[in-house]
């Protein structure tokens, strides 16, 4: 019985790895020009890739009735292993290549061609092509007038800024790409200089996907190839514009050179030259759209499409302990730009500064992810409390209309810490009183003074004596400075804008102290999103800037209003070009010493003006 149990149990093993080993997973695709010159030879080919053990039974060719078939099917093989520990994998890959030529202008379809393998067959998607008639002065006689003259036609080699749409709300994230078009031989470039983009919010997408297409423009063909892409997000209405890219290109040109004897015009060929030429896009204007009017109460500028979450670690708390409590937005849309939503919180408890977490993703459809808000909170004194509901709104450009999300309100059980220092508030005699007034409340026994109470005599009258009028007198002044005091304390309470002013250089010297301890690890990427951070947050604050309208121009201007030095103002704006640009592009260390050191040098020049 052992034996047979044993011989079932090798039997599974052996078939369960045949079984693996022999999965398959087949694909056949098929590549091509999308668009070809009349009479031009072109190379279409279709490759089939086998991940595992196998070879194809049988290739059906695909119906080129159509098209001129000057040379195919060429076929060639490759294949590959890799091991990963005890795993082997196999990779077999044939390609079956044709090379093709139309003489009629039209749009035609490369069709499906379809392979047996292990007795399944498999298709190809099918291609279309795009056949045009170019002009008289084709490729060819572009390229040799290059090399006659030394110059590159502009319609040879330039550069298109495209973008997905000219009109859309504050806020929404706009696709812009840089394509080249080329019929010429590039063989390098420099003195490159991209925009500001003025205006916008932006984000640099990865272009590493991108290869070199062929594409019909203005009946002409050429090899086309994305340089950049980004995701711009407008921070104010009105007619923006993104202004042009410059480029300059080394171009190889061959030049046919006159031969010097017999053997040069034997042995010799034509010789190449290379031709710099500075290519600059033509600007795009976009038209910004404002959002509605009746924003919701919790609008703080969101504009996608976005969930809340709120969380509360427990119901039952102790006194005089921390908890935290967390607001996560999920979506897709201006995540980064998202400020905390408020969280009103009863007036015994403290709270401290908000921290934010994020998970980002960036594509051509925009910026997905969540912003998480911790709100770390104190109860003080104990009771049964509510936290009122927290109310987040955002804009969605599709349905063009606000999105207000509310959450539950959090119940909360405070109970007395183990030193019995809370002080239950839930009786009416507390009703109004400070905090120092609830800790002497909460003591039995108030402290016996033991020094000479200098009393008086019983025949001293202390009314209408001087001693009375001098402490009356007193008492109103003190009243009137205490008043006039609670006064201002109260405006520049309930003016938040007065708030971050005076916060301000706090909280930038607290993110330089972050990006300070990126630096110490190398961690280049939160290093600069830290720099970033203290840099806008700084100038928002102080200059009372909203988000929406903080750009480098804006900026600018106010500082001009403050009369700042230009030396201040030009090396602020530097400063953060440099980490915007840092932040995408390889970067030394000692580059990030030099930016932080900046910073702090030019915050701390600037605070005694700002305070004027």
């Amino acid at each position: 019985m052992k034996r047979l149990l044993k011989f079932t149990f090798i039997l599974s093993l052996l078939l369960s790895s045949t079984a693996t080993a022999f999965a398959q997973s087949v694909t056949l695709k098929a590549s091509g020009p999308s668009a070809v010159a009349v009479g031009e030879m072109f190379q279409v080919s279709y490759t089939l890739t086998i991940d595992s053990k196998g070879e194809p039974e049988k290739f059906n060719e695909p119906d080129l009735s159509e098209f001129n078939v000057i040379a195919g099917p060429t076929v060639s093989s490759g294949w590959s292993v890799g091991i990963v520990g005890k795993d082997v994998s196999r990779k077999v890959e044939y390609t079956y290549t044709y090379v093709l030529q139309i003489g009629e202008v039209g749009t035609y379809t490369l069709p499906t061609a379809s392979v047996v393998v292990s007795g399944k067959e498999y298709k190809s998607q099918e291609i279309p092509i795009e056949v045009i008639q170019t002009n008289t002065s084709g490729t060819t006689q572009q390229q040799s007038g290059a090399s006659a003259t030394g110059e590159i036609p502009d319609d040879a080699l330039f550069m298109r800024l495209i973008v997905d749409k000219t009109e859309l709300y504050k806020g929404e994230p706009l696709r812009v790409f840089l394509k080249l078009y080329s019929k010429v031989n590039i063989a390098g470039n420099s003195d490159a200089k991209f925009p500001e983009f003025n205006g916008f919010w932006s984000q640099t997408l990865d272009t590493r996907q991108y290869q070199w297409q062929r594409e019909s423009y203005n009946s002409e063909i050429y090899d086309t190839h994305i340089i950049s892409e980004y995701l711009l997000y407008p921070q104010q209405a009105g007619d923006l514009q993104i202004d042009p890219f410059e480029i300059t290109f080394i171009v190889q040109v061959v030049t046919h050179s006159q031969p010097q004897s017999v053997v040069d015009a034997f042995f010799g060929g034509p010789d190449i030259q290379e031709v710099r030429k500075k290519v600059v896009s033509k600007p795009v204007r976009i038209h910004v759209k404002n959002w509605p009017s009746g924003a919701p109460d919790g609008f703080y500028g969101a504009v996608g499409n976005f969930t809340m979450t709120t969380e509360f670690p427990s119901e039952t708390i102790t006194a005089n302990s921390s908890a935290t409590m967390n607001v996560r937005i999920t979506g897709s849309g201006n995540l980064p730009l998202i400020q905390a939503p408020k969280v009103v919180i009863p007036t015994s408890f403290e709270q401290y500064n908000i921290k934010t977490t994020e998970s980002l993703s960036r594509s051509i459809n925009g910026i997905s992810g969540y912003r998480q808000f911790e709100y770390p909170i104190i109860a003080r004194a104990q009771g049964d409390y509510v936290i009122d509901p927290v109310r987040f709104a955002f804009f969605n450009p599709e349905s063009e209309k606000y999105v207000s999300l509310t959450s539950d309100a959090i119940e909360l059980k405070v109970l007395p810490d183990s030193a019995e220092n809370s002080v239950p508030i839930s009786s009416g005699i507390v009703s109004g009183l400070s905090k120092e007034d609830v800790r002497i409340l909460g003591q039995d026994i108030r402290y016996i003074k033991e020094k000479n109470p200098q009393l008086t005599k019983k025949d001293r009258f202390l009314v209408w004596s001087v001693s009375y009028f001098v402490s009356l007198l007193v008492m109103l002044g003190l009243f009137a400075f205490l008043f006039v005091f609670l006064q201002k304390r109260i405006r520049e309470m309930r003016n938040t804008d007065f708030i971050k002013v005076k916060r301000a250089n706090k909280v930038a010297l607290q993110r330089l102290q972050r990006a300070q301890s990126y630096m110490k690890i190398n961690n280049q990427r939160k290093f600069y999103e830290e720099m970033l951070q203290a840099l806008w947050g700084y100038m928002g604050d102080k200059l009372n800037i909203p988000v929406a309208m903080l750009t480098k121009e804006n900026v600018r201007e106010a500082l001009q209003r403050k009369a700042v030095n230009h030396d201040y103002i030009n090396c602020y704006i530097d400063l953060i070009s440099e980490c915007e640009y840092a932040q995408y592009s390889p970067a030394e260390s000692g580059q990030m010493h030099d930016i932080y050191r900046g910073a702090v040098d030019v915050i701390s020049k600037l605070e005694p003006i700002m305070k004027r």
